[in-house]
């Protein structure tokens, strides 16, 4: 890291504890370790959008022999691709393609994969719903929209941002409620209001609570106490500054992010 501006360098103390690292062997490690303590994972790769197709393919890649590695490692985790590294916005048949050759890999080693969109609208690709071992993963505010465009999909995960719908507990769990019985919901980074919603919705086989890495804490505690299914969202990765800047709650750790952003874009500092 010799090249690293001073700010990177505490940006990064500050942020270490919600990344499991840069490499894959260290995202593996941390993943054997949640293990041990009853809580599977999902992992994911910090390598910004795909803005050409060889970028693509090298993070097509990269999933794929992370497929193989969970596998033979026996680590409980699946995986969560955003659908912006699967290939250029316009050329939607390059992000099928990419997401079918990650999906035939998990199928192959038994992983899980989880298509992350940003809109309901870019869960349009043919044949994908009902997958074996495949489901998107959209923003809370999209539950009803997923659930009307997508009937026959088995697995949904819900992300939230910071504190968005904290107080909307009650309409949330009636969206939730409002899904196919056969459906597995994943609820990634749920507000406190929401989570106890969910622990007393009586579906507790088909609901699991996720957390953030380095995140939880008493809504994590208070799962785990009432025998909920908990996971942890685990990144790992090189391209960790847009993560802090938009997906770490502390205030400071996002401003240090932004400015580093901003520097390296030629566009400010500190």
């Amino acid at each position: 890291m010799k090249d690293e501006s001073f700010v990177e360098k505490v940006l990064y103390r500050l942020v270490k504890r919600h990344v499991s690292g840069t490499t894959m062997s260290s995202a593996l490690e941390k993943a054997k370790e949640l293990n041990k303590k009853g809580m599977p994972v999902s992992i994911t790769f910090l390598s910004g959008g795909a803005g050409s197709r060889s970028k693509s393919k090298y993070i097509t890649s990269t999933y794929q022999e992370l497929a193989r590695q969970i596998s033979r490692l026996g680590i409980r985790a699946g995986i969560q691709v955003p659908l912006a590294q699967m290939g250029p916005e316009s050329d939607r048949g390059a992000m099928g393609g990419n997401l079918s050759s990650i999906i035939a890999t998990g199928n192959k080693y038994g992983v899980f994969v989880w298509a992350e969109a940003s809109d309901v609208s870019d869960c349009d690709f043919e044949g994908f719903d009902g997958c074996r071992g495949f489901g998107y993963a959209v923003p809370s505010s999209q539950i009803s929209g997923f659930a009307k465009a997508h009937r026959g999909a088995k697995a949904l995960k819900v992300v939230f941002a910071d504190s968005e719908d904290a107080g909307e507990a009650d309409r949330i769990a009636r969206q939730l409620g409002s899904l196919p019985k056969n459906c597995t919901t994943v609820l990634l980074s749920p507000p406190d209001a929401v989570a106890r919603k969910v622990l007393g919705s009586g579906r507790p086989g088909r609901q699991i609570l996720e957390y953030k890495f380095g995140e939880g804490g008493k809504g994590m505690k208070r799962a785990l106490k009432r025998g909920a299914k908990v996971s942890v969202y685990l990144p790992f990765g090189k391209d960790w500054q847009a993560y802090a800047m938009n997906k770490v709650p502390e205030g400071y750790t996002r401003f240090l992010a932004g400015k580093l952003l901003g520097e390296r874009s030629g566009h400010g500092g500190i």
